[in-house]
């Protein structure tokens, strides 16, 4: 599988923005959080030992898993340190920081839950890391995720010919069971969000740290508004369109 290289310093700033306006901001990562918590609970995951988030910025995952689930360690993972000053109510856990590219970090060992909500279409090459999880994983751990599809911000990308490389369903199954992994649930759906404006989509993607492409966009005025008028012949009764394409995968290691 060839993809871009995306570089993890630009993600960083990037996420570490938008940090104050995430939570609010990002409803479609909201509805992807709740729906991966149920999945997993629904699997009979109520308590787990040693649990590795990875992306966990601000914390929209890893409130919702803390709600539902208990553990004794959580390991949060995220590329910027700045998360580090902004406590989280994890009252059933034990849990500590570790800041760096999952990349390459060192990993723990022994874990029977990897989590990660929105994070991992910034991974490429993903089946390393997916290799990487499973040797640190236990048998009969879980891998739990939320990721996007090729379809996300498809009227960014059509209009700016701009955008991340999406790995396709198949592609991430693929990805995932060659290495192990075995896959136990995999829903993949569409979410339209709709805004006053051009402009007002625009602010949202920013808020969420989320451009629709690995490196910042180029906005003069001209191109600005060449955007704003032809993502406005898009807008439908409901406003102007935003594309989501959410996806959810749980596996377990054998």
């Amino acid at each position: 599988m060839t993809m871009q290289t995306v570089q993890t310093s630009h993600i960083a700033k990037r996420f570490a923005r938008a940090y104050d306006g995430y939570q609010q901001q990002a409803v479609v990562q909201a509805m992807m959080a709740e729906r991966l918590v149920d999945e997993l609970v629904n699997m009979g995951g109520h308590h787990f030992d040693q649990v590795l988030e990875i992306g966990c910025g601000s914390g929209l995952l890893s409130d919702r898993f803390a709600k539902r689930c208990t553990a004794k360690q959580l390991i949060l993972n995220d590329l910027y340190d700045d998360i580090m000053h902004n406590p989280k109510h994890l009252d059933a856990a034990d849990y500590h920081y570790l800041i760096g590219d999952i990349s390459t970090v060192k990993l723990p060992d022994g874990l029977d839950l990897v989590l990660s909500g929105a994070s991992l279409q910034w991974i490429y090459p993903l089946d390393q890391l997916m290799a990487r999880l499973y040797q640190a994983c236990r048998s009969g751990a879980v891998l739990a995720f939320s990721s996007f599809g090729v379809d996300n911000l498809r009227e960014i990308r059509q209009l700016t010919g701009r955008g991340l490389e999406y790995y396709t369903v198949q592609a991430l199954r693929e990805c995932i069971t060659a290495q192990g992994w075995q896959i136990c649930q995999l829903h993949a759906w569409h979410e339209v969000l709709y805004f006053d404006s051009p402009m007002a989509s625009l602010r949202h993607l920013k808020a969420t740290g989320v451009t629709g492409s690995d490196r910042e966009y180029r906005w003069t005025r001209t191109r600005l508004d060449e955007f704003c008028q032809a993502y406005q012949s898009l807008a439908t009764d409901h406003g102007v369109p935003l594309t989501y394409h959410p996806l959810i995968i749980l596996a377990k290691k054998p």
